[in-house]
């Protein structure tokens, strides 16, 4: 029966008479003009265009691939074709019996047209993209006279959000059973949706897996992901720190939010600058690598970060060992303060290199920094090289006078290596400059206003100084606002395959020769060594190794012998070996869950108590 159509068309109220969804569907049709009376050629793509849509549409098509045949099969293989079309009603794909086909093609059911609602008026797929649910529009229903003869069961294909991806119709002669039929459509669009949220795990996991492979060979550097809509997946803690933001506030966030750079920058695969928004002068240098699925569609792209200013590798510290990682995030948190730091750590940890670290993070970063060794100056001599002098103020001073680093370090930091070796009557001095923000050259009346942070370091038991009265108790509360104990490097030994090739590359750049390879049984020899000169004695046995290489290749042949020796003499037992791989791999879990104990003994696969116990039987350190 037609009637309800004919006397809609003819301005009759039908509403109760008319399935609700077909009802307003008519209303829309007549309010966008549709010509029930013809059946419209406007709307279809060209062979070439076509072609580019179903380019567009490259995943949308494959997960229909096996999805479309299957259905076809259900219906018996006859008198029915099974279509796919885009979000915006274009179809795409279409397969099915080949009489019946034709006369579908008689009303442009057939690849390349849109049935979109607003061109061919009620219809199924048109009308579950509008209506984003299944339909069956059947006969009469369709509100072009010409496609009575169609019965059509569409069912939108949506993301995980609900947003329709496109569109499964099934049409075949008027006369079908509509519910069986619609319930096989939404089968088969669930089927389709299915394959696509395969796709998107399947890309996902190859995204984070060159991710994962350039963070794990980039483990000095920061790391940043990006997926193909411009959306941050992933920064590390040292890329964050760069960018003096927290980790939570970077992720998911639109890379365009925080750098200014050029539009479509993060789907390149080159060496780029990027501005930090609303950051005045920190700029941040990126190597981008775009990341493509097997069809070659983008997944997003993944790079380093560095600062512009100086090689990343002169600034921070390198190493993937959680004392290291804890030392690092505890730095970028100190940075994003002005409060003064004191820095512990025994010869050779790398102090001035946490110092330097702190600056380049800190909002002080286009500041000098200004350092300075309070053990390598007689008494005289410091006070004038911290605070200056003015012309004529002792014998052999400079003609004009000559300023002291706190002035040469205003607006920026000031560091001072060896604190605890800095005369009382110098500590007198410093206590008044940290107290009043302002500083007097010597011989002069006059005062000048400072803004300067203090980072001051020193191997010395700062306590133990100040009970004995070699240390001021006024001045040592005022450095350690902030405090930071560097681990020596016996107690973070996993960092020494990281720090190794580093200084090679170092080396071999300051000698002008070829990059040396180093051979793996090295490692066993310097991961013995306890280091008792730190990260400075492990580069200058690397620059002695070079010197004394013939080839290729570092080897144990060039490992001076005192290095050697010392393995030597401690062969490790079976039990001591068994003991370094159970620290390993529980500073491994650990690591993985920054710290954590619970999640930690969960990976190890066992209880927290005996978590504690191996940590405190091992002295483990994290």
């Amino acid at each position: 029966m037609n009637n309800q159509w004919k006397r809609f068309i003819n301005g009759e109220s039908v509403e109760s008479e008319v399935t609700p969804s077909i009802y307003r569907s008519w209303q829309r049709s007549l309010k966008h003009q549709v010509d029930y009376t013809l059946v419209s050629n406007e709307d279809i793509l060209t062979t070439s265009r076509l072609r580019e849509r179903r380019d567009a549409q490259e995943s949308l098509i494959r997960a229909g691939e096996p999805v479309l045949p299957y259905i076809f099969s259900l219906l018996g293989n006859s008198n029915y074709t099974v279509l796919l079309g885009d979000n915006e009603g274009y179809i795409i794909e279409a397969m099915g019996d080949a009489p019946f086909m034709s006369k579908a093609q008689k009303v442009n059911l057939s690849p390349g047209a849109s049935w979109r609602e607003e061109i061919r008026g009620t219809n199924a797929i048109g009308t579950a993209l509008r209506d984003n649910a299944p339909i069956s529009v059947c006969g009469w229903e369709h509100f072009v006279h010409d496609n009575h003869f169609l019965a059509c069961w569409a069912a939108p294909i949506q993301d995980s959000q609900g947003t329709p991806l496109g569109v499964l119709d099934i049409s075949g002669e008027a006369s079908q059973d509509r519910e069986k039929i619609l319930a096989i459509a939404m089968m088969g669009a669930g089927m389709i949706e299915k394959n696509l949220r395969l796709f998107e795990l399947e890309n996902q996991l190859k995204f984070y897996q060159e991710g994962a492979k350039l963070a794990s060979s980039l483990l000095q550097q920061g790391f940043l992901a990006i997926d193909h809509n411009g959306i941050i997946t992933n920064i590390n803690t040292l890329g964050a720190a760069l960018l003096g933001l927290k980790q939570e506030d970077i992720i998911g966030r639109h890379a365009g939010d925080i750098f200014s750079s050029p539009k479509g920058w993060m789907l390149g695969e080159y060496s780029l600058n990027l501005r930090i928004k609303d950051r005045a002068g920190k700029g941040i240098s990126s190597h981008l690598k775009r990341v493509v699925n097997e069809a070659g569609q983008s997944l997003g792209a993944v790079g380093t970060l560095q600062i512009t200013q100086e090689s990343l590798s002169d600034t921070l510290w390198i190493g993937h060992s959680l004392p290291t990682q804890r030392t690092l995030e505890r730095a970028s948190k100190v940075a994003a303060t002005h409060s003064s730091v004191l820095i512990h750590g025994e010869s050779g940890t790398g102090k001035e290199i946490i110092a330097r670290t702190i600056h380049q993070l800190s909002p002080r970063c286009e500041g000098p920094f200004v350092a300075l060794n309070c053990a390598s100056l007689s008494p005289t001599l410091i006070e004038s090289e911290l605070f200056g002098y003015v012309e004529g103020a002792f014998t052999g001073a400079r003609r004009g006078g000559k300023p002291g680093k706190f002035e040469l370090a205003d607006k920026g930091t000031i560091f001072l290596d060896e604190i605890g070796d800095m005369p009382l009557s110098v500590q007198v001095a410093l206590l008044r400059v940290l107290q009043e923000k302002e500083v007097s050259r010597i011989g002069d009346t006059k005062t000048k206003k400072i803004n300067v942070r203090v980072i001051a370091a020193t191997h010395k038991d700062l306590n133990a100084l100040v009970e004995k009265e070699q240390f001021r108790l006024d001045l040592y509360y005022r450095l350690k606002v902030v405090t930071l104990e560097l681990p020596p490097l016996r107690e973070r030994s996993e960092d020494i395959k990281d720090l190794a090739p580093y200084f090679i590359r170092k080396a071999c750049e300051s000698f002008g020769s070829p990059v040396f390879g180093i051979d793996e049984d090295v490692y066993s020899y310097l991961l013995a060594h306890t280091w008792p000169g730190n990260v400075r004695e492990l580069e200058n046995c690397i620059e002695s190794m070079i010197a004394l290489a013939d080839g290729p290749m570092l080897t144990v042949a060039n490992l001076p012998d005192e290095y050697k020796k010392n393995v030597l003499k401690s062969q490790p037992t079976t039990e001591t070996l068994l003991n370094q791989q159970t620290k390993q791999t529980i500073l491994y879990a650990l690591t993985q869950t920054r710290g954590k104990i619970a999640p930690a003994a969960k990976i190890l696969g066992i209880g927290r108590n005996t978590l504690y116990r191996k940590i405190k039987e091992l002295d483990i350190k994290f």
